[in-house]
């Protein structure tokens, strides 16, 4: 939190030209002490707002809310922005004003054994399928599907509405969603970049990826275009596993189908984690082909648990037109 907020403070950008709002979602480590600290500090250049809601929907409109800039970036605390991020993105928005949304690539980190076997996941298309903003390692740009840590335009808000706070997690798919059914674009450049800090424990790791997986179905409820194909690949892997585990007691084709399938991933696994073993070493070996895994189970069968959960089948659908009155 501590390097986050003195990279804001720090930019090589014009102070005058920017405005920190910071917002503390009853953070119960020591987040609110060293805002506070910095607020003191810095009291002309900082305003800090309480969540007592305490989602990231909630924390996001708060910010939107409070913001008086033609763009809003919002940066969490599990990242990590070099000093010239927001030049960066200016240069970048500069050279494409009608894109609703301009962001970069993201270089996940994560810190022990364990947690830079989850960031090379992470980073592996295998992991994130073809999320650009994780995988795009040589310089490149374009339009895409959604860009992390975007500098929105204000008018956006205006138009599409807020960011739905009945979702607990991936509210950013479901309004970036709304974002590209109201004909807004959202263009990526390597040229803007920050670090994003990944899970350091396997059972955190395996929390978030379940979690992942069910809201990313709760959130498909609220509109057209919120899921792409890498949200629904480990959905229907562990379905169609499931099937074919239940038909293989029935018939000899679904057992053998089943089997092929689970020897194509496993090859594709060893595939996959034989980068790792020549970045550090054998020893990470094995531990990456779990964690992948993992990561493709969880997020699956949250997918899956979400089916039997209420907030799938709970009515909050809300009319782009509300959402859009509801932001003003």
């Amino acid at each position: 939190m501590e390097n986050l907020l003195e990279a804001i403070l720090n930019q090589d950008f014009p102070q005058d030209k920017y405005e920190i709002i910071v917002v503390d979602g009853e953070s119960v480590d020591r987040s609110p002490e060293i805002i506070e600290s910095f607020r003191k500090r810095h009291r002309d250049r900082i305003r800090v707002y309480n969540n007592p809601k305490k989602t990231l929907a909630t924390g996001w409109n708060l910010g939107i809310q409070h913001a008086n800039g033609e763009y809003v970036i919002r940066v969490d605390g599990h990242s990590q922005i070099p000093r010239d991020f927001l030049s960066s993105t200016y240069r970048v928005v500069q050279r494409v004003p009608s894109a609703a949304c301009v962001g970069g690539i993201v270089e996940t980190v994560g810190k022990g054994f364990w947690g830079e076997v989850n960031a090379y996941v992470y980073s592996h298309p295998f992991g994130v399928g073809n999320s650009k903003f994780r995988t795009t390692k040589s310089d490149w740009e374009g339009y895409v599907d959604t860009v992390p840590y975007a500098a929105y335009k204000r008018e956006i808000f205006d138009k599409v509405g807020y960011f739905d706070e009945t979702l607990k997690r991936n509210e950013d798919l479901e309004m970036h969603a709304r974002i590209r059914n109201q004909g807004g674009t959202f263009f990526l450049s390597t040229s803007i970049r920050s670090t994003y800090f990944v899970r350091n424990t396997l059972s955190a790791f395996i929390k978030k990826s379940f979690s992942d997986g069910k809201w990313t179905m709760v959130a498909s409820k609220r509109g057209i275009g919120v899921l792409r194909w890498r949200h629904l690949i480990p959905f229907l892997t562990v379905l169609v596993g499931l099937v074919l585990g239940i038909g293989a007691f029935f018939s000899p084709l679904a057992g053998y189908t089943l089997l092929s399938l689970i020897g194509a991933y496993f090859a594709l696994l060893i595939y996959s984690s034989w980068g790792i073993v020549k970045k550090k070493g054998w020893k990470y070996f094995f531990p990456c082909m779990l964690s992948f895994f993992l990561l493709h189970f969880s997020r699956g069968l949250g997918s899956v648990a979400s089916l039997f959960s209420k907030h799938y089948w709970r009515n909050h659908e809300r009319a782009p037109q509300e959402l859009a009155d509801a932001s003003r």
